[in-house]
């Protein structure tokens, strides 16, 4: 998935205010954040494989250090501990680790099986939802709006927010429809770029969080 990463980042900074946008958004998307960086180091792969999926032209061969199940709850773990001794109360921490093991969830109903349990493990999961191209979009689609449409409900929303979740649209939009990117480097990049902008953005587009407190 993509923007029903965010979908989920969305619904979570409405259901705890002191979780600011741009961090829950990010925070939905861990594994894909610390991904790029195994690739660009050769510790992972990935094949550009058109028609691999419908929905993907991207061949996940291994990813077990940012994406196996094992690691993403390590990871969302320590998270949680870090934000945590920042200040931030105990409910928003659970929230990021919370956040942070969505990202395997959503990604078992969309990969095809290729999402291991734990390194070094050939036991590998996915349902297959990416096997369809009008199926995952309907899906991402409608837990998206809902997302937005729960985390505007009731605010006047300044037209920063709506630049950025048009974004994060018109990006999903040119990954499905768009050709098949020109290297695995411009992929790990794009990630790179992306995260800490969504983080910039998304903490100054969203609603501002009260006061942290346990």
């Amino acid at each position: 998935m993509f923007i029903g990463h965010f979908a989920l980042g969305l619904l979570a900074s409405r259901a705890e205010p002191r979780l600011r946008l741009g961090t829950a958004l990010v925070a939905s998307q861990v594994p894909d954040a610390i991904w790029p960086y195994l690739l660009l180091t050769g510790v992972e792969q990935v094949t550009i494989a058109p028609g691999d999926t419908a929905m993907t032209p991207l061949r996940f061969d291994s990813y077990p250090w940012s994406h196996s199940l094992l690691m993403v709850a390590v990871t969302a773990f320590v998270l949680a501990i870090l934000y945590r001794a920042k200040g931030a109360g105990s409910r928003p921490a659970a929230m990021i680790a919370a956040l942070a093991i969505s990202h395997w969830f959503l990604d078992f109903i969309t990969h095809r099986p290729d999402i291991p349990l734990l390194p070094g493990s050939d036991l590998k999961f996915g349902l297959g939802l990416w096997n369809s191209v009008p199926l995952t979009v309907i899906v991402e689609g409608l837990l998206y709006a809902g997302a937005v449409a729960s985390y505007s409900r009731g605010r006047r929303m300044p037209i920063s927010f709506w630049i950025l979740v048009s974004t994060l649209l018109a990006t999903y939009v040119g990954n499905v429809a768009g050709p098949p990117p020109p290297g695995v480097t411009e992929v790990a990049i794009s990630m790179i770029l992306l995260v800490p902008l969504v983080w910039w953005w998304g903490n100054r587009a969203g609603v501002p969080a009260p006061t942290q407190s346990s």
